[in-house]
């Protein structure tokens, strides 16, 4: 026999599927979120190059790969599972920014309605909501590796595979000296070594 309570609890339930009250869906997308652009902090006459060897560290680290490059502009595309987004970065002396460019499997809907109580307005473009954390992460990776680029000839020269290695380095050698641990002397002198191999 059921308590008083259950007996509520039931009838409050059959209440609401009689009704067709249901708990709202989770937003399966969100409004595409460019980074506009951003500081990168890179030292002043930091050359282009060195920049580009910058983010390319910090696309790799995040999983993209870098697809077609010229002065300043990069296209850059990420897989997970059956998923695709691809993104412009672009760059100059003291600024970077991300564009969407393209997806595959992402719900990307250019111009999505959304109901409101008088009228449908357009609320677009929008897209599963991964993807503006992917492009999020991938900023902050590229505004780290600008701080301290390193030279584009000692990139190009290292194997790919130690190209994550030295990028995880690097970026702990810079968490040290962002707590104080090293001194940016220090930092320099790791950062040299790590890239000298």
């Amino acid at each position: 026999m059921l308590s008083r309570k259950d007996n509520r609890l039931v009838l409050l339930i059959f209440v609401l599927a009689v009704l067709g009250i249901r708990a709202p869906p989770a937003a399966a997308s969100v409004t595409i979120r460019n980074i506009p652009p951003s500081p990168h902090f890179a030292p002043a006459g930091t050359p282009l190059p060195d920049l580009a060897a910058a983010i390319r560290l910090a696309t790799d680290e995040q999983g993209w790969h870098i697809i077609s490059e010229t002065p300043g502009v990069m296209l850059a595309t990420l897989h997970v599972r059956s998923h695709q987004a691809t993104v412009i970065i672009r760059f100059d002396e003291s600024n970077f920014w991300i564009d969407y460019q393209d997806s595959v499997n992402l719900d990307y809907n250019q111009n999505a309605l959304r109901k409101t109580k008088t009228r449908r307005e357009i609320n677009g473009p929008r897209i599963h909501r991964n993807y503006n954390i992917w492009v999020d992460r991938l900023a902050k990776k590229i505004a780290i590796y600008t701080r301290t680029p390193p030279k584009a000839n000692l990139i190009d020269r290292a194997q790919p595979g130690n190209l994550i290695l030295i990028a995880d380095e690097l970026e702990k050698l810079d968490a040290l000296r962002e707590r104080g641990v090293l001194t940016q002397k220090e930092f320099d002198q790791q950062k040299a070594k790590l890239l000298a191999h």
